[in-house]
């Protein structure tokens, strides 16, 4: 399992639970849609604690994923990237496209996910 979720409130969070690269990529982007399926919400957030890296298969899948969900209007938010995550989401332009947000910038914007982002 590469994600684990916790919906509330008409907003969806996807713990991401390991590296995301070449060799996974394709999986981490089919559990990302059957995780959505039937699922009606308004917000996203990709939260990346347990991440420590992206190759650029999985940079590709993330790009993938919140290109669809802007098409239907859901706002998209990226929290817990470590140094080298924010460095290759600056880098790649996901800054640009995505609303990145430290913890605790994130957890006063969304009290109701400090449980599920509890270390």
């Amino acid at each position: 399992m590469l994600i684990q979720s916790y919906f509330q409130d008409n907003h969806l969070l996807f713990s991401i639970q390991k590296d995301v690269l070449m060799e996974n990529s394709r999986e981490f982007y089919q559990e990302f849609e059957r995780s959505m399926e039937g699922m009606k919400f308004a917000k996203l957030t990709l939260d990346f604690s347990s991440v420590k890296f992206l190759d650029s298969s999985g940079i590709g899948a993330v790009i993938k994923a919140s290109s669809a969900l802007h098409n239907r209007g859901v706002e998209i938010y990226v929290t817990n990237l470590n140094k080298n995550l924010n460095s290759v989401f600056r880098l790649s332009g996901l800054n640009h496209i995505l609303s990145i947000l430290t913890v605790d910038e994130y957890l006063s914007k969304f009290p109701e996910f400090t449980k599920a982002l509890e270390p």
